[in-house]
């Protein structure tokens, strides 16, 4: 069996000022963290080289990465990506030195199920919750007409704090300019697209459980618009959260075919509740 690895490395919480949030050190030790939490779309970054070297460019025309997260990480915490296995679909993991894992699940090439798709949602009646009340399966999502931040994205790459930076972020590539790292991608797929939803919840934190993005036609570039949409899949709970799943798709202005989708799940924490289950 083939493993391709990242290597230690040591993220960056990008978000560690965003008073009230998981990511603030103050409001995620109330929640029984050891500290502000590193964000998932962040652990993204680890995979595209090894994605790249284990697939080749194609994975970034047609390749998908797809996690569950099972254990949260702060600042700077050393882990270690990996992919493990042969042909077009691959174990993907994260762990830290002491094999503690930060996420699991796969990647590869083409269509076809991942690890995501194939989990238990364990759907329930959103009319039974308390926040995601209004939620039900097949509601749309706030539209969204934007550009990917390439600024932001080679901001994080001259300050060292992009992962592992690819000289296709920043420079030509084979399909022409700069293309989106996982977390630009993530970024521009999932941003305000659920911030209806969130307002009717009232006060809860929030934190990513699972993450596939899945390049259709792909790559997705910096220096392009997008029209983002996308639909509630399901929700779940746990005794301390509810669960949020839904997913979101990037079709190139004038264009009505989808280049990448996103597919995410997040926990709902209030902010009373210890850590979550």
């Amino acid at each position: 069996m083939t493993r391709v690895t990242s290597g230690i490395r040591t993220p960056h919480n990008l978000s560690a000022d965003a008073a009230g949030s998981i990511h603030d050190d103050a409001t995620a030790t109330q929640l029984g963290f050891r500290a502000g939490t590193v964000a998932g779309d962040t652990h993204l970054e680890q995979f595209a080289g090894i994605c790249t070297e284990a697939f080749g460019p194609a994975w970034f025309e047609r390749g998908w990465l797809s996690l569950y997260f099972d254990n949260a990480t702060a600042h700077l915490e050393p882990v270690e990506a990996f992919l493990d296995g042969d042909g077009d679909r691959r174990t993907a993991g994260m762990e830290r030195p002491d094999g503690t894992a930060v996420a699991h699940g796969d990647a590869g090439l083409g269509a076809g199920s991942t690890a995501i798709s194939e989990r238990d949602r364990r759907p329930v009646d959103p009319s039974g919750l308390l926040m995601l009340t209004r939620a039900t399966s097949g509601r749309e999502l706030d539209r969204k007409r934007r550009a990917p931040d390439g600024v932001d994205q080679q901001r994080r790459i001259d300050s060292g704090r992009c992962t592992v930076p690819l000289d296709w972020y920043v420079g030509s590539s084979p399909w022409g300019g700069p293309v989106c790292s996982p977390l630009t991608s993530c970024r521009l797929l999932v941003a305000g697209m659920t911030d209806t939803i969130a307002a009717e919840c009232g006060d809860f934190v929030g934190l990513y459980g699972a993450i596939e993005i899945r390049h259709l036609a792909g790559p997705l570039l910096v220096d392009l618009e997008y029209d983002i949409a996308g639909e509630v899949l399901c929700v779940s709970e746990t005794p301390k959260t509810e669960v949020l799943w839904f997913t979101t798709r990037a079709t190139p202005v004038g264009s009505t075919a989808p280049v990448a989708e996103l597919t995410m799940m997040t926990r709902l924490l209030k902010e009373s509740s210890p850590r979550y289950s």
